[in-house]
């Protein structure tokens, strides 16, 4: 895993144009529509797990504003560093990021007097080796009715035509992206924080869940 987001890392074009073919060219759309379920409001504190090379930056300062906070956590020092080059551009001075395994976050970890208005995660929970950890020290950031917002992807449906390329695309996402399609995120999500809002895009390949703390 570490090695292939270092790959990446050194290459933001190619991952930008990687993440433009999984979303099927529809990735603006997307991230708004994750970042617009988090509801999140001028001044508010929110973790993008997996941030990579800052993709969702834009769209997550739009909503909380210059007195807000952003707070990307990546365990690949590559991506952070091209997603710091990305904070420099813009002029961000309300973006943190953090060097570390998601499934070791905790309000102290990352130096947080107080718990998240919200939290997102856009490709990444399904590639994270403890993603179970990872989604549990989420959870638990959380303030009271907090919402935590999955995107990410999964196999054409049975019932697609296009399901005969499944074979292909679990083959190249395993390889590039260490991708895994079986993990039982959603499962997960409704044991620690209950009922689980799930839309799915793109041919039922996409999806984001959405759930609220209580």
């Amino acid at each position: 895993m570490k090695n292939i987001y270092s790959f990446w890392g050194k290459r933001p074009f190619l991952y930008s144009l990687s993440c433009v073919i999984t979303f099927l060219g529809r990735e603006e759309v997307l991230r708004k529509k994750a970042v617009e379920n988090l509801k999140l409001r001028k001044g508010d504190t929110v973790i993008d797990i997996a941030c990579g090379t800052g993709l969702n930056f834009p769209y997550l300062h739009n909503a909380v504003g210059n007195g807000g906070k952003i707070i990307g956590v990546d365990y690949s020092r590559e991506m952070l560093y091209s997603a710091g080059n990305r904070i420099k551009q813009k002029g961000w001075e309300n973006v943190v990021l953090k060097h570390m395994n998601a499934a070791e976050m905790s309000l102290d970890t990352l130096f947080l007097e107080h718990e998240v208005d919200g939290i997102l995660s856009t490709l990444g929970i399904s590639a994270i080796p403890d993603h179970k950890q990872a989604l549990a020290k989420a959870v638990e950031m959380l303030k009271y009715k907090g919402t935590l917002v999955i995107l990410d992807a999964k196999p054409f449906p049975e019932t697609s035509l296009l399901r005969f390329f499944n074979p292909l695309i679990k083959y190249i996402y395993k390889q590039w992206a260490n991708w895994n399609y079986e993990k039982d995120i959603i499962e997960t999500l409704e044991k620690l924080a209950g009922k689980v809002d799930i839309t799915e895009y793109n041919s039922g390949t996409i999806y984001i869940a959405t759930v609220i703390k209580s």
